[in-house]
This record gives structure tokens, C-alpha cells and sequence, in this order.
């Protein structure tokens, strides 16, 4: 997928590649890019964390469910940065529970569409700083990207949260 169809749909696009300023995100691509080959997305068992060891405590791996009228996200993994930054929250660690089961000082719905689009798609969508309304001091990137076994089911998806600024 050249860089500029990063989370294309139907016309529309989120930011391309370009566009992304989290070098983590992008470190995370390159690592998606190059481990899916000539397949449309990776499989789970090809993620090796110790690979991408300078970025894992910035990534989530979330188990997709098909609920047959929707879609549970469920937490498999999630980066020691990632379960700090929610040290306020119970649970701080959200492995295990689905993305909109756990405590969110913020609306999640922006981080469950873009799951829904990964999963329709079958391909990386971003969201820009400010997608999620999630603090009055610190803006966000997120990086989704496909993982399957096979070229027609997405069963996992990575992401990537790295904080790209201040307001």
C-alpha cells in the first residue's frame, strides 16, 4: 500500500503518511509495511515485540470480535506507556476488557470508528492530534493497522498512541 493510501476510504482519506508527525507511528508502518510482504496485512504470530522493542510501550494489540452486528475490541496487549498514562483510571491495565468497557476520561467513540474502519477497510487508519478529545494539554496521535491470518479477516489490530504536542 504506497504511503499516500494510509487510511484511504471511499474517496476520503485520513492524513497520509506524510502527514503523520509521531516518528513511533511511522516507526510502527514501516515495521507493518515491511512484515506483511505481498499480503494485504500481517499476521499476529509474525509481530515479534522485541523487533519494534523502541515503540512496543506505545502499541496496543486488540483481538477483533465479531459480535455479528458489531464488533468487540478486545485488549490482548497493552505498552507499559500506555497503562501508565492511565494510571488514574481502573483498570490502569486494560488487558483483557474491550476497548468500550474500560473507564475513558474522554469520549472512546473516535478509537472505536476508527477500529470499525480497519476492520471494514482492511487497511492502517490514523488519527490526527485532536480526533480524540482527550486533554486540555497534550495531543495524541493514533496509528491503526491490520493484522490477520489470512487476506480476508482482520483478527487484530495494532496501534500506536504517541503524543505529538501541547495546546
Amino acid at each position: 500500500m504506497p504511503s499516500s493510501e494510509f487510511g484511504s476510504d471511499d474517496g476520503q482519506h485520513s492524513p497520509g503518511l506524510g502527514d503523520v508527525q509521531s516518528s513511533k507511528i511511522k516507526r510502527l508502518f514501516d515495521f507493518w509495511r515491511d512484515l506483511r510482504g505481498d499480503r494485504r496485512y500481517p499476521a499476529w504470530a509474525d509481530v515479534k515485540l522485541m523487533d519494534i522493542y523502541d515503540v512496543a510501550s506505545y502499541l496496543a494489540v486488540l483481538d477483533v470480535e465479531d459480535l455479528g452486528g458489531g464488533f468487540c475490541f478486545r485488549y490482548r496487549f497493552c505498552g507499559t506507556m500506555l497503562v501508565e498514562a492511565r494510571s488514574q483510571l481502573v483498570p490502569a491495565d486494560p488487558t483483557g476488557r474491550c476497548l468500550d468497557e474500560v473507564a475513558w476520561p474522554f469520549d472512546p467513540a473516535p478509537m472505536l470508528d476508527a477500529c470499525a474502519k480497519v476492520v471494514k477497510l482492511g487497511g492502517p487508519v490514523l488519527l490526527a492530534p485532536g480526533e480524540v478529545d482527550e486533554s486540555t494539554y497534550h495531543l495524541h496521535e493514533r496509528g491503526y493497522f491490520p493484522l490477520g491470518d489470512t487476506d480476508d479477516k482482520v483478527s487484530q489490530i495494532i496501534t500506536c498512541v504517541d503524543q505529538v504536542g501541547t495546546r
